[in-house]
């Protein structure tokens, strides 16, 4: 009795070793990082980068950076044709309240389009729209063309977009918001999204 309890022990034991053995094989042959997300959008193939989590997309043969897939902002309520208004331009403004509650969000969500944009050749001035001591211009919804629009990021009570005449006031209520208006903004401009 003794030595058939010591038996059915000895191969639990080597029942571990081997599970032990089989996971270590399974890193070396398979890899240590998780496979990255992929998420196809009309054709355009979204590569999810974990450790800036961001999505990668190669758009138009260059490579654009987003924080939200378009099925996550696709629904963001917007007003008139912004893609008409904001594509095929050398320059964009953004702006907003110096004092807004959310600056810092919108300072990203400004330092993001800028980047993402520059590898289509499209310019991003940003400014604010009062007087400030960061050297920055002011610029406000009456600085607005056809060929350079203002995008004017502020704070409101809902997420959305709308468009006044060259001028397209991005609203949001969140910090997060602010990322998917942008998001948003950028996928009409390389026409992923109308």
């Amino acid at each position: 009795m003794k030595e058939k309890k010591e038996r059915k022990n000895w191969w639990l034991i080597l029942f571990i070793v081997f599970i032990m053995i089989g996971t270590s094989f399974s890193f070396i042959f398979f890899g240590f990082s998780p496979s990255n997300e992929v998420v196809k959008y009309n054709g355009i193939k979204f590569v999810k980068n974990p450790s800036q989590n961001i999505w990668i997309a190669k758009i138009n043969g260059k490579e654009a950076a987003f924080s939200f897939l378009p099925d996550e902002v696709k629904n963001i309520k917007s007003t008139g044709n912004l893609a008409a208004r904001l594509q095929n331009k050398l320059e964009i403004d953004a702006t907003y309240d110096l004092n807004s509650t959310y600056n810092q969000s919108i300072a990203l969500a400004h330092h993001q389009m800028g980047l993402t944009l520059a590898n289509y050749n499209i310019f991003v001035r940003k400014g604010f729209t009062t007087n400030n001591s960061f050297s920055l211009p002011i610029i406000t919804c009456n600085d607005s063309t056809l060929n350079v629009p203002v995008i004017y990021f502020m704070h409101g009570n809902s997420t959305k977009i709308d468009a006044e005449n060259s001028c397209i006031i991005a609203e949001a209520k969140s910090n997060a918001d602010f990322i998917m208006v942008k998001d948003r903004l950028v996928y009409g401009i390389l026409g992923v999204l109308q």
